[in-house]
C-alpha cells in the first residue's frame, strides 16, 4: 500500500511547494496527514484500497461517488463543512489516484479546544435539517443496511447453543438479553416498510465528526453517506451527543424541531437506531468469536472481542429499558 511523498500530492492538487513533510495524523478507516505548503496548510486523506463499498455499490469508489455528489449539494446549501480541493486529474469529483491508493485533500481546519460542558444543540439541530432536505427520497420504509440487524430468532439461539458448547465465556448472558434482542430486530423489521421519512444524509454524526473551529462547529468526514430515516437518525444524533441525558437530548431534539424537522411520527421508536446499532454490532462480533466471519479492524483482538460481547449482553437489558424511558421522557405534544 502506498505512502505517499508531500510531493507526490502537492503536484496531484496543485498546492504549490511543500514545506516540511506528510504529518501523520491519524489512522483508523483511512490514514490522515497534514501538509504545510506555500499556498497554505491541508488536511490529506488515504483510503485503503481493500474498503468495499459500504453503503453503495461493491467498490470503495462507489460508495465515494454517491457521498460526493451529496457532498457537492451541500456545499452548494451552506452547510459548515470543509473546503474540498479539486485535483488536477481527478479520477472522479475531487479524488485523486496516486499508486494504488485515492486521496482526497481539504482545506486545513484550525481546531479551537471545546470549553468544558460545551454545548452545540443550536447548531446540531439546525444542521441535521439542512442536511435531510437536500435530498428526500420520497418513499416509505428503511434502507436495506437497517435489515442487516434483523437476524431469525432461530438465528440468535443458534448462536447462544453454540456459545455454550464451546464454552465461550458470555454464553450464559443469553437468558436476559435475548428477549430484548428480539424485540429490537421484530419492530426494526416492522419499521423496514413502513418508515415514512427517508432521506439521504451525512451518515455519521458523531461526536468526532466535528469540528471545533474559530468560526464555530464544522461537519467533517462525508464518506458514509447513506439514505436514512430522518427522525430515527435525528434522535439517534440527540442521543450520542446527549450522551443518554434526557436534558440535553431534549435540548438537541428541541433545537431540531425548531428548524423544521420532525420526529412525530417515532413515538416510543425514537431511539430505535440507538438500540439497532447495538443489536447489530452485538451479531457481528458473536459471528467473529464463533469463527463464522474475520474480525474488521475496529474490533480488536479476540480477547477484546469476547470482552464486548460479554458487555454488551449485561447492559443490553438496562440499555433497552432506558431508550423507551428516555422516548417518554423527551417526547410529548411538541414532537408533534
Amino acid at each position: 500500500m502506498h505512502t505517499p511523498t508531500p510531493e507526490e500530492i502537492a503536484v496531484a492538487f496543485d498546492l504549490g511547494v511543500p514545506v516540511g513533510g506528510l504529518e501523520h495524523v491519524r489512522r483508523g478507516d483511512t490514514d490522515a496527514w497534514r501538509l504545510d505548503t506555500t499556498t497554505g496548510r491541508y488536511f490529506v486523506k488515504g483510503y485503503f484500497p481493500t474498503t468495499g463499498g459500504q453503503f453503495h455499490g461493491d467498490d470503495l469508489i462507489d460508495q465515494l461517488a454517491v457521498a460526493m455528489e451529496f457532498e457537492r449539494l451541500a456545499l452548494e446549501a451552506g452547510v459548515d463543512m470543509p473546503e474540498p480541493i479539486t485535483p488536477v486529474e481527478p479520477v472522479l469529483g475531487w479524488l485523486a489516484r496516486i499508486e494504488d491508493r485515492l486521496f482526497r485533500v481539504h482545506r486545513w481546519i484550525d481546531v479551537r479546544t471545546p470549553q468544558p460542558g460545551g454545548d452545540i444543540s443550536a447548531w446540531l439541530g439546525p444542521t441535521m435539517v439542512q442536511v435531510h432536505r437536500l435530498q428526500p427520497l420520497g418513499r416509505v420504509g428503511l434502507p436495506q443496511w437497517w435489515r442487516q440487524a434483523v437476524q431469525a430468532p432461530a438465528t440468535w439461539e443458534g448462536w447462544f447453543a453454540e456459545a455454550r458448547d464451546r464454552h465461550a465465556s458470555w454464553a450464559g448472558l443469553y437468558r436476559d438479553s435475548l428477549p430484548h434482542i428480539l424485540a429490537v430486530t421484530e419492530r426494526i423489521a416492522e419499521l423496514c416498510d413502513v418508515a415514512p421519512d427517508l432521506v439521504t444524509t451525512h451518515g455519521d454524526f458523531k461526536i468526532h465528526n466535528i469540528v471545533m473551529s474559530d468560526l464555530g462547529p464544522v461537519l467533517v468526514d462525508w464518506d458514509s453517506v447513506r439514505a436514512d430515516s430522518a427522525a430515527l437518525e435525528a434522535g439517534r444524533v440527540a442521543y450520542i451527543f446527549g450522551d443518554g441525558n434526557p436534558e440535553q437530548v431534549r435540548k438537541v431534539l428541541t433545537a431540531y424541531v425548531a428548524a423544521g424537522g420532525d420526529v412525530g411520527w417515532a413515538g416510543s421508536d425514537l431511539f430505535l437506531s440507538v438500540a439497532r446499532n447495538q443489536v447489530q454490532v452485538l451479531s457481528e462480533q458473536i459471528r467473529v468469536s464463533l469463527g463464522e466471519a474475520a474480525a474488521a479492524r475496529w474490533m480488536g483482538d479476540w480477547a477484546a472481542v469476547e470482552a464486548a460481547i460479554g458487555t454488551t449482553l449485561r447492559d443490553l437489558p438496562g440499555k433497552i429499558d432506558h431508550l423507551r424511558y428516555l422516548a417518554t421522557m423527551v417526547g410529548g405534544p411538541r414532537w408533534g
